[in-house]
């Protein structure tokens, strides 16, 4: 079952008590916005911090980009720190404005790398489906792969594998979110690992390299002196590995781990 997250921004509430009516429509989490480009600080967000972190014990942050990437990310993060919020917090970077570059990965890894080179891991890039559809956020290029797609009126984000899913601008006067994997609330550190489990032939790209195995059955013995790098692509399918079953991905060249925080399904044939 997905999480309920809300985001909020100096158009929304501050309270305790306003926080709780959101707790008590199921929502489990709340991202408040803090700054946007070199020098907008939102003057509500050290209230909506506090209390919102009250209300559901945790609370993310995000930025407005405008595409100067380490200029942007070294204001956001100073105000990170200067709100107390921890390494284990949720940032996220909010790409949407009109004046980006059409091809706006290079500055947005530019603000990734600075946060998570700082020892903020917890990253998400932010945006439109139709902008990573037409590859204006080209997420095979994104240093880290956690995304969260705005897609309102269907009944799915249409970005496949997107850890996050804004559904609506109008759930009780914000917007609302579907986080899928804890990528978003914060909760993916306690969440156990998931394993890519169709039979059917997919292709999968590398997240963070991977052992190469000869044999189904991974053991010291079977493993190569091989590893797949991130970013490699291969057509591959889960295949059963002694008592556990589907946990194990075969392609051309031997076997790999289908745990998904080393490999990212792109797509699946039919």
């Amino acid at each position: 079952m997905p999480k309920k997250v809300i985001d909020v921004s100096s158009y929304q509430g501050t309270s305790v008590s306003y926080f709780k009516t959101f707790k008590d429509h199921g929502v489990d989490a709340a991202i408040v916005k803090l700054t946007e480009g070199t020098n907008y600080l939102n003057p509500k967000a050290s209230a909506q911090v506090i209390n919102a972190y009250k209300v559901f014990g945790s609370v993310g942050a995000y930025h407005f980009f405008h595409g100067n990437g380490v200029a942007e990310a070294r204001y956001f993060l100073a105000w990170v720190k200067k709100f107390g919020l921890d390494k284990s917090t949720v940032l996220a970077i909010d790409v949407e404005a009109s004046g980006l570059p059409y091809n706006t990965t290079p500055q947005v890894n530019v603000f990734l790398r600075y946060l998570i080179n700082a020892g903020y891991k917890n990253v998400i890039t932010y945006g439109s489906g139709s902008w990573f559809n037409s590859g204006r956020i080209n997420r095979s290029q994104l240093v880290d792969k956690h995304i969260w797609v705005a897609a309102y009126g269907v009944s799915q984000p249409g970005v496949a594998n997107a850890n996050a899913w804004q559904y609506t601008d109008s759930f009780y006067g914000v917007d609302c979110s579907y986080d899928f994997h804890g990528s978003l609330s914060g909760s993916k550190v306690a969440a156990q690992p998931r394993y890519y489990k169709s039979l059917r032939l997919g292709l999968y790209e590398v997240t963070s390299s991977v052992w190469i195995y000869k044999k189904k059955n991974f053991s010291k013995a079977s493993r190569s002196d091989q590893r797949l790098m991130k970013g490699s692509r291969m057509w591959a399918k889960a295949v059963k590995a002694g008592k556990i079953t589907h946990l194990k991905l075969k392609y051309a060249n031997g076997y790999i781990s289908s745990n998904s925080d080393y490999v990212h399904r792109i797509y699946l044939k039919k």
